[in-house]
């Protein structure tokens, strides 16, 4: 059944006939008939008597009216809100800093353009950090890695998208293998107190990999200079958009289907949900669009 086939029931109740109804509904007399006919198909129902020329309701179509009435003025009622006003304001977000490198910019971009009432204000900060923010209500959604351990009821987390870990060596450095590469050079570790960095020692676990590290940084901007330099090799997610497989002096290999998830999270219930609503839509556009 389509809306338009009730409007068109509508129309001819109010005006009695198939052409002053499809005057009302800015349709031809025969595309109304049809869309008359196609709604008692689709219920199964006989909604009209025809005799000749003449159609007049049958007690299943008056019975119909006043449900058919309250669909339309629901869904009329939510046609009725506005997107702009549903998403105007300031909201302040927490983003962590590797998201900014990576779709973010596009992101934030897409949203001054599409709704310029809207004013971010934008955190940088670590997983853990952001979600002890959005805890204390400093702050309205974080984007950060999912949280390795359920949150409290009160909050909803939105799986956004992953990024899948990879050994990043410089391309003239040694070794093929994870292991190989690894056991053959120095290892740089990704923070092992951030969540990505427990979940990439977990990876290496998994693999027998066991390694004292040679440097431990908190940026994965720091790290990837580092290799750069041929300090090293290491084990980080690549960023999605980021961009890194163009750099000529990184190889990147990924460690089979291994990944870490990016989330939104915010509360269940808050004044501005209309406007994360939104956000998250953009959010599934931009990763859509960067996917084909």
């Amino acid at each position: 059944m389509d809306l338009r086939h009730l409007r068109a029931l509508l129309a001819f109740h109010r005006r009695g006939t198939i052409a002053a109804a499809a005057d009302d509904v800015h349709l031809s007399p025969a595309a109304v008939s049809v869309q008359l006919k196609l709604l008692e198909e689709s219920l199964g129902l006989a909604l009209f008597l025809r005799t000749g020329r003449s159609i007049r309701l049958t007690a299943a179509g008056y019975q119909l009216l006043p449900q058919a009435e309250k669909l339309l003025r629901a869904y009329d009622d939510l046609r009725k809100i506005s997107v702009q006003d549903a998403i105007q304001g300031v909201i302040s977000i927490g983003i962590m800093q590797t998201a900014l490198v990576g779709i973010f910019p596009a992101v934030l971009q897409r949203i001054m353009a599409e709704h310029p009432q809207v004013q971010v204000k934008v955190t940088v900060g670590t997983s853990p950090d952001l979600v002890s923010k959005i805890l204390a209500g400093v702050l309205d959604a974080v984007i950060v890695n999912r949280p390795p351990t359920p949150l409290d009821d009160d909050f909803i987390v939105h799986t956004l998208y992953t990024e899948p870990l990879a050994l990043v060596k410089n391309s003239n450095s040694p070794g093929t293998t994870l292991s190989d590469c690894l056991h053959r050079q120095p290892y740089i570790a990704l923070d092992r107190g951030t969540w990505t960095g427990r979940k990439i020692e977990e990876v290496l676990s998994s693999r027998g990999i066991h390694l004292e590290p040679s440097l431990e940084l908190d940026s994965q901007e720091a790290i990837l200079a580092a290799v750069r330099y041929g300090l090293g090799a290491s084990v980080l997610p690549i960023i999605r958009e980021a961009k890194y497989g163009t750099d000529p002096q990184l190889h990147f290999t990924k460690i089979g289907d291994t990944h870490r998830a990016i989330a939104l999270v915010e509360r269940k219930i808050h004044v501005l949900s209309p406007m994360t609503a939104q956000i998250l839509s953009i959010i599934a556009t931009v990763v859509q669009e960067g996917e084909d």
